[in-house]
């Protein structure tokens, strides 16, 4: 969640000076930040693109060699070298073994002597290839080799990486893995910091500013107004105030159904409990084009409810784009009532036949099959890879569940959730 968007922020040294007076780590202003691999068809200065990267694999080069030639062709700009394209990069490599850890040892003392850091991003890794054989080869290849990187003082790699590839244990299947999967960090958005965004997003609007400026003026809630992009998380109170001043406190006519503040990023998170900003964002605006509008508040419950379920068919786009196989999983529990049980939900995989829908689709695409399900093709390998996504739930009485916001964009029913559009 916010892969690209971390990528393209430890891209820009504009940013990173920014982020490192905010997070208060120093060295990202001294760092060099090159991009190692996003996916793109694009040519870029040393990220091979996807073509280059399928016609090397084609080609039998082995994967550990592709990347030690990206990082030779970065490692050769830093210091001032020429620099080649990969496959010459590739062959003076295969010449020459001792050369990558001679230059990657050299750029290292430079950077020390310098007192400066080189960064390479990786992100997009599922899109390496056409097979998930290949996409796993040439992950699992970038893992150790930047585990070899902790030898040197000065030079780093960022891997950004699908939850669902995060999860496939064969990935991982090398010595001293565990000190990835131990110094993991998940891109996750706070309720609070979810809030701060959206005042910010306010706050960036020529008729919104003053609005918002004299509502938390009269509701003594200023702290809760982030400065120069900043959230003050201080002290929660005052956001809370705010939100509730714009929307009201409860999600109907008394705290039964709920309060504003914690139900909205609730019924929009996942079922890991997180909520992507562009989800929140989402809801508010459709919630503030509601109609009829509110009169003494700029959205209301009801109006948060229909933003909830626009929400909700964005987001369930979003996860068909990138997770191809998410969509026949999800069909096939139209009009069922959750949370059901295991041998429920595997019944009904079987009497649509899911799985053999998303390998026959796999055929042609990667993407479209789970990386768990390219080793074993069954229905627990399935719900595996639906909970490494956070899609779905396996609760402690052990029945499966879906979060609001997929099952109500799938038609999926659950009594006392928000109601399955009519149109469905």
């Amino acid at each position: 969640m916010g892969k690209s968007f971390w990528t393209h922020a430890l891209l820009n040294q504009e940013v990173r000076n920014k982020l490192a007076e905010h997070y208060q780590h120093a060295e990202l202003k001294t760092t060099e930040v090159k991009l190692g691999f996003n996916g793109s068809i694009r040519t870029d200065d040393f990220a091979p693109t996807v073509d280059e990267v399928v016609q090397l694999q084609a080609e039998s080069v082995p994967a550990d060699l592709i990347w030690k030639g990206v990082f030779l062709r970065i490692a050769n700009a830093v210091t001032g070298q020429p620099v080649f394209n990969l496959t010459h990069s590739i062959a003076a490599l295969r010449s020459d073994p001792t050369l990558y850890s001679n230059v990657l040892s050299e750029l290292d003392r430079q950077l020390g002597a310098q007192r400066r850091h080189l960064l390479v991003v990786f992100d997009a890794l599922d899109r390496l290839g056409p097979d998930w054989n290949g996409i796993r080869d040439l992950s699992k290849a970038l893992l150790r080799l930047s585990i070899g990187l902790q030898s040197f003082r000065s030079i780093r790699a960022k891997i950004f990486m699908r939850v669902d590839q995060f999860a496939d244990r064969e990935l991982f299947m090398f010595p001293d893995s565990s000190k990835i999967r131990n110094d993991h960090v998940n891109l996750i958005w706070q309720p609070q910091e979810l809030y701060g965004l959206l005042l910010f997003e306010i706050l960036r609007n020529q008729r919104g500013k003053p609005a918002l400026h004299a509502l938390a003026a009269r509701e003594g809630a200023l702290a809760a107004l982030p400065i120069d992009g900043s959230d003050s998380m201080a002290d929660l109170e005052p956001q809370r105030k705010l939100v509730h001043a714009l929307a009201g406190e409860f999600m109907g006519s008394s705290k039964k159904r709920g309060l504003v503040y914690t139900w909205v990023p609730l019924h929009l998170s996942d079922a890991a409990n997180t909520c992507a900003p562009r989800t929140f964002l989402t809801a508010w605006k459709k919630a503030a084009e509601h109609s009829p509008a509110p009169v003494d508040r700029a959205v209301d419950h009801l109006s948060l409810l229909d933003g909830v379920r626009s929400a909700s068919q964005v987001r369930l786009n979003e996860l068909y784009e990138d997770y191809g196989w998410i969509r026949p999983s999800l069909e096939a529990l139209k009009r069922q009532l959750v949370p059901m049980t295991r041998n429920q939900l595997f019944q009904l995989w079987r009497d649509k036949r899911v799985i053999e829908t998303i390998q026959a689709t796999g055929n042609r695409q990667a993407q479209s099959v789970p990386a768990g399900l390219a080793a074993a093709s069954d229905s627990e390998a399935l719900l595996e890879a639906m909970v490494s996504v956070a899609v779905m739930e396996e609760r402690s009485n052990g029945k499966i569940n879906v979060p609001d916001i997929f099952r109500v964009e799938a038609g999926i029913l659950r009594k006392g959730g928000v109601a399955v559009p009519k149109r469905r």
